[in-house]
């Protein structure tokens, strides 16, 4: 049995005029042989955004800009920005969701040619049935980051497809022992040790 490989795509809605035309067109290509998208326009900014946006704007200072040097300090930069919009319920942009399942010899470079991507976020590689399968609930909310971002729920009817996603959602099982091997490799978070004194 082939081992499933795949691509998750964002384009935000309107970048290729008719968005999904272009999407539709695209997903014709010969090295895509199955294929889920959504468009997410329901999306607003909640207090998990809010909370991440002075670490968003601490890099935009550590890189540095122009007109930066009209601010006194960091801080004061920080406290600016976060005075001005986008503020909680504010709509986010739209953006076009895509997972495809591609052909073996299918790279990167094609898919951004496919998708006329040059620009972030680029295409994402999805190696294994997990990571397709993780995809597949970020489509409509289900996965574990949007749960725990508390993000918009979209319905499956939404979700555009040539397969039967949900069904292939339920039946990705669990993880190889050899997947499993390589996770319990992999080095533990290091936990700040206590002291004794």
């Amino acid at each position: 049995m082939a081992k499933d490989i795949g691509y998750f795509i964002s384009i935000k809605d309107g970048e290729h005029g008719d968005t999904e035309a272009f999407i539709k067109k695209a997903l014709e290509h010969e090295m895509i042989f199955k294929w889920a998208y959504i468009l997410h326009d329901n999306d607003t900014y909640n207090q998990h955004d809010m909370d991440a946006r002075p670490y968003g704007l601490a890099y935009n200072w550590a890189d540095g800009f122009p007109g930066q040097e009209k601010y006194a300090s960091k801080e004061e930069y920080i406290a600016e920005k976060m005075a001005e919009p986008p503020f909680i319920g504010d709509k986010r942009d739209a953006f076009w969701r895509i997972v495809c399942f591609v052909d073996k010899k299918c790279y990167d470079a094609e898919i951004e040619k496919i998708f006329g991507i040059d620009h972030s976020p680029l295409p994402d590689f999805l190696r294994d049935r997990q990571q397709i399968t993780s995809r597949l609930k970020y489509l409509t909310r289900e996965d574990d980051w949007s749960l725990r971002q508390e993000r918009n729920k979209y319905p499956a009817g939404d979700v555009k497809a040539n397969f039967d996603f949900q069904e292939y959602i339920a039946n990705t099982g669990e993880k190889t022992r050899w997947e499993k091997f390589c996770d319990a490799m992999r080095p533990a978070p290091l936990k700040p040790r206590r002291r004794s004194w």
